[in-house]
């Protein structure tokens, strides 16, 4: 008896410390800001040459800054996106080469390869090197997290989701957010799309931004980027 609640904690910390986002078991997580007067918006799986205009152009019409969470092989087919994010002052962050949902069972090589290649990619194309790395799900492991600490990068989490990438009206995304936003809160939405997604979209995520960000400076928060505006002293 004693045995298998004993196996059953084991196996309940193990489930913790992989899949949920905020977990610190293998390496510290960035889940807030430092500033609890602002919010950070941050997009992952970009970028998209449908989508991550538009957000871009919503977030300029705001005067608001946010911060992209890039999947290298979408720099590598979008570079000129991927430089007017910078150009625009927005952050980048290293989301992994392919968003690979079966690679957090992979080996510390192979997650040293797609941090290695999507940094590499990023800074080619925008002259920015990311000091952030956003696991694909949010999924940790012992392997991945040394080779992020290998490669000098902080993990980035979020503590409020969208759930943007689900079948959801816009509204339902702007309540979801609104509802439990507090200040210095890191926000996650999605400007694009995973390499292996087929038929889906992120329009939902474009109509929801707009409402989103006046919610946001309704309370008297602002929109910043996470650079310079993080607990930690992640750039320099």
């Amino acid at each position: 008896m004693g045995a298998a609640i004993a196996a059953g904690g084991a196996a309940t910390l193990l489930a913790y410390s992989v899949f949920y986002s905020g977990s610190q078991v293998f390496a510290p997580v960035i889940r807030r800001l430092c500033d609890h007067r602002a919010v950070a918006l941050t997009f992952d799986d970009g970028p998209s040459p449908v989508f991550t205009p538009r957000v871009l152009e919503i977030l300029a019409k705001h005067n608001a800054k946010g911060s992209f969470c890039l999947i290298g092989r979408n720099v590598l087919r979008h570079p000129a996106l991927a430089a007017r994010i910078v150009a625009e002052g927005h952050t980048v962050v290293n989301h992994s080469w392919d968003h690979d949902h079966n690679g957090i069972w992979r080996s510390r090589a192979y997650w040293t390869d797609q941090l290695e290649w999507t940094s590499r990619v990023i800074v080619d194309t925008t002259g920015k090197k990311p000091a952030l790395f956003r696991a694909p799900m949010g999924f940790k492991t012992w392997p991945q997290s040394c080779a992020v600490k290998r490669a000098g990068l902080h993990y980035l989490a979020w503590r409020v989701r969208g759930w943007d990438t689900l079948n959801w009206a816009p509204e339902t995304i702007v309540r979801i957010i609104t509802s439990q936003l507090r200040g210095g809160d890191i926000v996650t939405l999605h400007d694009g799309l995973e390499p292996a997604r087929r038929a889906s979209s992120q329009e939902r995520t474009v109509q929801a931004l707009p409402r989103i960000i006046e919610a946001i400076q309704r309370r008297g928060w602002r929109c910043v980027t996470l650079e310079g505006n993080l607990p930690l002293a992640v750039y320099g």
